[in-house]
């Protein structure tokens, strides 16, 4: 299905994920839930912007919804002009879980989805190897999933992504699982690459002050049925420091909208 105007936004730049009136219920012990209820929101093209809300609000939910991995029961997506109806190379996806292929050494991890396309080996290892040195880690080429750690493993899982050229970056909770220290990291590695590639990228946490050290705009949803309780456009330069009074302000901001919905 196809919209008969280009989208646009009211500040005329270009939509790329719209969800117009989205909900989502599921059957559990013969009762009906709905884990959202009634999303209206529009991505623009280029910008980071993160999804947050207590557990079992349906932020990952919606993020499959968006990847076509996973269906509303009522409203639509778009893609452009497009509605979603299934999985697209334009849409990449960075699970929780690392998912990488452990027969495989990181190169040809990396150069999976190429491969499928039918490129040729010269080629996709060339395109393979930028992205795997844009994330740091040419040296370990040869290595194996089980040689690496967790943060070079969700590294090589962002460069398989990346390396498929897709328009909109899907991220769910990459980084949950990481210590502290290797987390602020791998966000900080993440902003210097959305910046160079220029990718649209949604991204779902949890976590409040990695929301606001990496968005453009955060969204907080409610708890469940998860619903756009508040919007919030972060007005500060990159990178960001998390001690600014105006970073902790806003950290206070979003945090307390959180506990209200616990």
């Amino acid at each position: 299905m196809c919209r008969l105007s280009f989208q646009q936004n009211r500040e005329g730049g270009e939509l790329v994920i719209t969800l117009e009136n989205i909900t989502k219920s599921f059957i559990q012990e013969e009762k009906e839930h709905t884990s959202l209820q009634n999303i209206n929101l529009n991505v623009n093209k280029g910008e980071f912007l993160c999804i947050v809300g207590p557990s079992g609000c349906g932020k990952t939910t919606l993020l499959r919804m968006i990847a076509g991995l996973d269906f509303p029961t009522n409203g639509r997506i778009f893609e452009g002009e497009t509605e979603i109806s299934c999985p697209s190379r334009e849409r990449g996806y960075v699970f929780q879980q690392y998912s990488l292929f452990p027969w495989r050494n990181v190169l040809d991890n990396i150069a999976f989805g190429l491969e499928v396309k039918g490129l040729e080996e010269k080629e996709r290892y060339q395109k393979a190897r930028k992205y795997l040195k844009m994330v740091g880690l040419s040296q370990y080429e040869s290595s194996s999933p089980k040689e690496l750690s967790g943060g070079m493993k969700q590294r090589v899982a962002i460069a398989r992504s990346l390396v498929n050229d897709p328009q909109v970056l899907l991220m769910d909770e990459p980084f949950s699982a990481l210590d502290v220290q290797t987390r602020h990291k791998l966000q900080e590695e993440l902003v210097r690459i959305w910046s160079e590639e220029q990718k649209t990228i949604i991204f779902v946490t949890h976590n409040v002050d990695e929301a606001i050290f990496l968005a453009d705009r955060v969204v907080v949803l409610s708890h469940g049925p998860g619903k756009i309780i508040k919007t919030f456009n972060i007005n500060l330069n990159r990178i960001r420091d998390r001690s600014t009074p105006e970073f902790l302000n806003l950290k206070k901001e979003i945090t307390s909208l959180l506990e209200i919905e616990l």
